[in-house]
């Protein structure tokens, strides 16, 4: 229950239907049901049904309904084989995987002030290494600090660029000038852009349904 409660696998929508962020199970279901600080629920929760095949296995990409619940409708809904669900000494819930805002309706805008992390530095440089301009796959990218920590560098938009990890390995605390590194672009602070922009990676197979791919 603990590691599922604390999955990000709540994909939220305005009143649009447009992906604003991602919650975790617990923050998800605390909006759709209400609690002690905000009792009245801000959300309701996506019954998405799909066709089965001849084992029982769920076609996701034919959904046969997309149905917003309120939470005293989910609580009663059946959770079938290929869900998640939570239990109660008398109760199984079926864990909502998108949820939409009642009465939210705007895109909010992502602004870029606080120290990036490598997933942002991932986007704003495209998935490709600014050094040798080949695209680099998540788990084989590092981010390098173009003048080293150790030299003053800071953890900052201007300085990180996100690098192969023979690269950085080779380059270490030096500076670029040094081992004969160029940079493609100057790295910048990005632009505010739609929350929706930043949502790519699909965290549950519901996801695919909102997400431009």
């Amino acid at each position: 229950m603990i590691n599922i409660a604390n999955k990000l696998i709540c994909l939220s929508l305005n009143s649009h239907w447009q992906p604003i962020g991602y919650k975790t199970v617990k923050d998800a279901i605390v909006n759709l049901c209400g609690s002690q600080i905000n009792p009245k629920p801000t959300v309701m929760a996506l019954d998405i049904d799909y066709t089965v095949d001849e084992f029982n296995v769920p076609l996701y990409n034919e959904p046969i309904s997309i149905i917003p619940r309120s939470w005293s409708e989910w609580i009663t809904l059946p959770v079938r084989s290929w869900e998640l669900s939570i239990s109660s000494p008398n109760l199984e819930i079926r864990i909502p995987t998108v949820i939409i805002a009642i009465n939210f309706g705007k895109m909010p805008l992502r602004q870029f002030r606080s120290k990036p992390s490598k997933e942002a530095i991932y986007h704003r440089d495209n998935g490709t290494c600014q050094y040798s301009g080949k695209k680099i796959n998540k788990d084989h990218a590092t981010v390098d600090h173009i003048i080293p920590k150790s030299k003053g560098g800071t953890d900052t938009w201007s300085n990180l660029v996100l690098c192969r990890r023979d690269i950085n390995s080779k380059k270490g605390n030096k500076l670029n000038s040094e081992v004969g590194l160029k940079l493609l672009k100057y790295p910048e602070e990005p632009n505010p852009v739609p929350a929706s922009n930043l949502i790519k990676d699909i965290r549950h197979i519901d996801w695919q349904h909102f997400i431009k791919k």
